[in-house]
């Protein structure tokens, strides 16, 4: 009886780590010296901090996400001017994005969600924004997109990578 019971935790153990990204990474955007958060990137991502942002892309080049802030004090304003955030990245957005809040380690994300065409290969991509506060006058802003050939388990460890923001005190 003892042994089953070890076997059906260390089974469950095992499980449990093959669903969890293995992250290597805990990086602070915009920059060490003035942190406003922090995201954990698995590191055979190889993110990069670079001109106050943070980007990585998945090894088989499938994802790529982004992490940065930008002065601004009203998170209202801010969403009404993601369209020329989104640029940067997309040559166009499909349909109407659709729009979510969550609350995560006591951080309220405003999150887009939508598809459009990949500005650097022009294929179809699925894309997140996230703009949550990130201090004083400050948002913080993380992006990724995904293409149709993303891994099955894509979802998971972008939802893995949000969950590790946390803002920077």
């Amino acid at each position: 009886m003892k042994n089953q019971t070890i076997i059906k935790s260390f089974l469950a153990m095992f499980l449990a780590g093959l669903s969890v990204p293995a992250f290597g990474n805990t990086l602070s955007v915009p920059s060490e010296e003035h942190a406003a958060y922090t995201v954990d990137i698995p590191g055979d991502w190889n993110p990069k901090v670079s001109d106050e942002s943070v980007e990585a892309t998945e090894p088989d080049n499938h994802v790529y996400l982004s992490g940065w802030t930008v002065t601004k004090s009203d998170l209202g304003d801010l969403k009404k001017d993601l369209a020329d955030l989104l640029k940067d990245s997309l040559k166009s957005i499909e349909g109407e994005p659709s729009e979510e809040t969550i609350e995560n380690n006591g951080i309220k994300f405003s999150i887009l969600r939508g598809h459009g065409k990949d500005k650097r290969e022009g294929g179809d991509v699925t894309f997140m924004v996230a703009v949550f506060p990130a201090g004083s006058g400050k948002a913080g802003i993380f992006y990724a997109d995904w293409d149709s050939d993303a891994p099955s388990d894509v979802k998971d460890k972008l939802n893995g990578i949000m969950n590790s923001i946390k803002l920077h005190k």
